[in-house]
């Protein structure tokens, strides 16, 4: 008899006045129940395995009782929607681009102040940590790299200006965020100061929605670096219409002179790009 069968043995051995520790009739969902009769059945592996089933056995059975007992970690549901979406899969599966969630890596004492990572960002705000590709290429010609970057976020109900619309200084604000990480990779010292954003709105921005923001670095000249981009809502679960471009950015950044100092002797670098844009 393979020892899988073993347990099962064991468990009809026990004494029935053992088994009945959590009756049907006191769990108050169904859920309670299967609970219940899950630490049922860890108490009779745990009491009785050692003295019937040998051979090592007993360890196994005990280490997959432990295993049970473990928590399994908790997903959000809105991870798990921008993970079903056809443009993040895409992304995923292209070697070009470099997956990351720059909130994430920061530097815990900084995220609480930061603007879009600290107070806009939780349940109906910046609902989880914006996902994040980038995409960089080499130009051994002029010794620069520009990138291309691509951010997928959910915007909650929290964040509207005008009822049932999204403010437009949001959105001016993740464009903001989205430019300084896609030209960070074209400056030695990894930070860029916003010198001129704008913004076109094409269309209202509706709450409860996934976002992509596109971004690609233009031009590079010396400690000045120019980046364009596109912000575009996707529709909800089971609506087939396209997805819609609610505004138009570009940006003209420049890096400081103190940041090579800043960013090798104050921050760690991923806080200095995090942050550039503030």
């Amino acid at each position: 008899m393979s020892w899988l069968a073993r347990p099962f043995r064991c468990l009809s051995r026990v004494n029935p006045a053992t088994r009945l520790v959590a009756p049907v009739s006191t769990c108050r969902s169904s859920q309670r129940c299967i609970q219940g009769a899950s630490a049922v059945a860890q108490d009779h592996h745990s009491s009785h395995t050692s003295s019937t089933v040998d051979d090592g056995s007993s360890i196994l059975l005990n280490q997959t009782a432990s295993a049970a007992q473990r928590p399994r970690p908790q997903t959000n549901p809105i991870d798990d929607l921008i993970s079903q979406t056809p443009i993040v899969q895409a992304l995923r599966r292209d070697p070009a681009y470099t997956e990351s969630r720059p909130h994430l890596a920061m530097n815990p004492s900084l995220r609480p102040n930061h603007f879009v990572a600290g107070p806009n960002s939780g349940p109906g705000k910046i609902s989880v940590p914006p996902y994040v590709w980038m995409a960089k290429k080499p130009h051994t010609a002029t010794g620069t790299t520009t990138s291309r970057m691509v951010s997928v976020f959910h915007i909650g109900v929290q964040l509207c200006g005008h009822p049932g619309f999204v403010h437009g200084g949001l959105l001016t604000v993740m464009f903001d965020e989205a430019f300084a990480r896609c030209v960070s990779t074209s400056f030695r010292s990894g930070l860029g100061m916003t010198a001129n954003l704008n913004v076109d709105f094409r269309k209202p921005a509706l709450p409860d929605r996934l976002y992509v923001l596109r971004a690609e670095t233009v031009k590079v000249e010396g400690r000045k670096a120019w980046v364009e981009g596109t912000l575009t809502s996707l529709p909800p679960v089971g609506d087939t219409s396209e997805p819609v471009m609610v505004a138009e950015g570009k940006a003209l950044f420049v890096e400081p002179k103190f940041a090579e100092v800043c960013c090798n002797h104050k921050f760690p670098q991923d806080d200095c790009h995090t942050d550039s844009a503030n």
